[in-house]
């Protein structure tokens, strides 16, 4: 959660900053054949941002259908995991926590992993 929201600050941080620098830079955009057609004095930024949501609204279409395609063929996203049969006793299976425990996933134990050498020592 933190890396997103510091990920979102500084994409916002780059777009401000872009704006700052071009806020007196425009141009004439041409829509069409015409004098009609002529946007004049656009500012950059704001082309640049029609740009994209040109682009994301282009997407959005593929998209769609991806996941149409998706549920047409009777398959989620999630399908790729394979079921556990609930009769069956689940595996215990030990997972190192910072190096010095073992914690069993199953049960949601903790045993101390230090070895008999090094209770001699102490």
């Amino acid at each position: 959660m933190p890396a997103k929201l510091i990920g979102f600050i500084v994409t916002l941080l780059i777009i401000v900053t872009f704006i700052g620098f071009n806020i007196e830079n425009s141009s004439d955009i041409r829509i069409w054949f015409g004098e009609k057609g002529l946007l004049t004095d656009v500012p950059i930024f704001v082309s640049f941002f029609v740009m994209y949501l040109i682009g994301v609204v282009s997407v959005i279409p593929f998209v769609v259908g991806w996941r149409m395609k998706r549920s047409r063929q009777g398959k989620s996203p999630d399908d790729s995991k394979p079921e556990v049969d609930k009769a069956e006793k689940p595996r215990r299976r030990k997972v190192r926590v910072l190096g010095s425990k073992k914690t069993d996933v199953t049960a949601g134990t903790t045993e101390n992993l230090s070895s008999d050498e090094d209770s001699d020592a102490s």
